[in-house]
C-alpha cells in the first residue's frame, strides 16, 4: 500500500514590514490589501526571495529579514519574514502595486484583506512581530 503525502503546490514569501506598532500592506488594481509577498523561484532560497519581491514591489532595500516561519495556507507554504522600518523610510510603487499603507495591527480586519492575506493574519502574525526579546543588531550595539 502506498501513501500519499501532501505537498504544497507553490511557495510563497510573505514579509511583514513595521514600523512604530504599524504593519505595510499593499494593494494591486482591483484587489484587496495583502502583505508584500511573491512566488519562490525554482531554486530560490526564501531570503533572496524575499528580499527581492520588496525591492521589486516597494523600492525598499532591508539590511535585516527575520526569518520566522513557515505557513501553509491552501496549497501554498507562506514563508513567513519580518522587517523593521525607521520613520523616514520611503517606498515607491513598482511592478503591478497602486496603493500601500501602514496600518495598525488593531484596525486591520479580515474583510479587508485578500483571503490568503486574512488567514494569515487569523494565524496571529503580530505575535510574530512584537518579540520581547531584543534583535541581533540591538544585542551587537549593547556589547560595543
Amino acid at each position: 500500500m502506498s501513501v500519499i503525502k501532501h505537498r504544497p503546490t507553490k511557495a510563497k514569501v510573505t514579509i511583514i514590514c513595521s514600523r512604530n506598532d504599524q504593519v505595510l500592506l499593499v494593494r494591486r488594481r482591483g484587489a484587496k490589501w495583502k502583505f508584500p509577498s511573491g512566488l519562490l523561484a525554482t531554486g530560490e532560497a526564501p531570503i533572496v526571495a524575499a528580499a527581492r519581491e520588496l525591492w521589486k514591489a516597494l523600492s525598499m532595500h532591508c539590511s535585516h529579514l527575520n526569518a520566522v516561519g513557515t505557513i501553509e495556507v491552501g496549497s501554498v507554504l507562506h514563508h513567513i519574514f519580518t522587517t523593521d522600518f525607521a520613520d523616514g523610510c520611503s517606498v515607491s510603487l513598482g511592478r503591478g502595486i497602486v496603493e500601500c499603507k501602514w496600518i495598525g495591527w488593531e484596525d486591520m480586519s479580515s474583510t479587508m484583506l485578500k483571503p490568503t492575506a486574512a488567514a494569515l493574519l487569523s494565524r496571529d502574525l503580530s505575535a510574530l512581530v512584537h518579540r520581547d526579546e531584543p534583535s541581533a543588531s540591538e544585542l551587537a550595539s549593547n556589547t560595543n
